[in-house]
């Protein structure tokens, strides 16, 4: 009898400890809270890029040709001279620097000085006539010999606007018998020989030493480029950054769109190349689009809500969260400008250590968290401590 009781005596404790445990109000541990990582609140500066790749290339390029004069290169069809130019000097090579206005080449123009003086002379008889034509109609006093005055007046009017032209052509011709550079640069191609008639195009191209990089810039980083825009070109092969500006966007979409990707040219001028920059070496383009210069920042991380309506997670010493609304400028990828809501050095949430291996939940209370992008607000439980979440 007596050993039925002590069993029954031990049973009924077990039982009771049993409860006890399960209530938590014997041997039950508190379950802790999350392990948050957190930022300070820090005066900085923030800047929104927008990153592509190019070439370099020279800002302006000529072709001469004798008897035309100088183009621009790629700026529609190349101009050709149909006259034959026997070249008597050439005076430099593919690699020499120019200034402008400096003689480059030069052909014979003999012949077309004959034609000029028969074009003088022509243009003299047509003064000649027209002078004629214009005493004719002034004399005249019917109505049939003031017509027939007119009519002769108009004939001598445009055979003297012929000469001229003639005449004038042929002075253009000869003053582009001796190519002068247009532009100070360096010479990229000679295309002629002394001794030898000059080919019908470009007989000498010079190239700018001012250089820029057209990129492509993809349709949804377009709205936020602007001509002036400052950037940042790194040339590869020369390992060198350089500054440059937004020189010009293009309206329509370029060759390089595929699928679903639509990317438009920009391109960037360099203010100031180095003097080994060569056409056609590969260039990072980096294009600061916002700029916030001494403003607190937090890791835009830290942001939940929506524009308009941003908060941040602050951490008390204690371990305790109070979401504080803020006021927010310029978000970029890595930061947020807070204008207001937040003093510098203040403690911000930015995640916990459980998102890095992802998300977890033990205790009795969980973290569902929406740190990696701004808006969407999450929801903060606490095991084992109190979460205030200003609500």
């Amino acid at each position: 009898m007596k050993l039925k009781v002590i069993a029954l005596v031990a049973l009924v404790a077990v039982g009771v400890g049993a409860v006890g445990v399960a209530t938590g109000a014997i041997g039950a541990k508190a379950a802790s809270g999350p392990d948050y990582l957190t930022a300070n609140a820090t005066v900085g500066d923030l800047t929104d890029d927008v990153a592509a790749t190019g070439t370099l290339a020279a800002s302006e390029s000529y072709g001469l040709v004798f008897g035309v004069g100088p183009y621009v290169v790629g700026d529609g069809d190349a101009p050709v001279s149909t006259d034959t130019w026997p070249v008597t000097k050439v005076n430099v090579a593919v690699g020499d620097p120019v200034k402008a206005g400096q003689v480059v080449a030069t052909a014979d123009a003999t012949d077309l000085k004959r034609q000029l003086a028969t074009a003088t002379d022509d243009l003299r008889s047509a003064q000649i006539q027209l002078a004629i034509a214009q005493d004719t109609l002034d004399a005249a006093t019917t109505t049939d010999s003031v017509r027939q005055a007119k009519l002769g007046l108009y004939s001598a009017q445009k055979q003297h606007s012929q000469a001229t032209d003639a005449r004038r052509a042929i002075q253009a011709k000869i003053q582009a018998s001796s190519l002068k550079a247009p532009i100070a640069g360096v010479v990229t191609a000679v295309s002629v020989r002394a001794g030898f008639d000059a080919p019908g195009g470009a007989a000498v191209v010079i190239a700018s030493t001012t250089y820029q990089v057209s990129t492509d810039v993809v349709e949804s980083d377009l709205a936020n480029i602007k001509v002036g825009q400052t950037a940042a070109v790194s040339i590869t092969a020369l390992g060198a950054t350089v500054n440059g500006k937004v020189s010009a966007i293009s309206p329509v979409a370029g060759d390089s769109s595929s699928g679903s990707v639509v990317s438009y040219p920009v391109t960037v001028t360099l203010t100031d190349p180095p003097a080994t920059a060569r056409a056609g070496m590969t260039a990072d383009v980096t294009i600061t689009t916002a700029s916030a210069t001494g403003v607190l920042t937090v890791p835009s991380s830290a942001l939940q809500g929506t524009s308009g309506s941003y908060s941040v997670l602050t951490l008390a010493p204690d371990g305790t969260t109070q979401r504080t609304a803020v006021d927010v400028g310029l978000v970029t990828s890595t930061g947020a400008e807070i204008k207001s809501g937040l003093a510098e050095g203040t403690a911000v949430v930015t995640g916990t250590a459980s998102e890095l291996i992802g998300t977890t939940t033990g205790g009795t209370g969980t973290f569902r968290g929406g740190f990696g992008v701004p808006g969407g607000g999450p929801v903060f439980q606490r095991g084992g401590g109190t979460t205030t979440n200003g609500d």
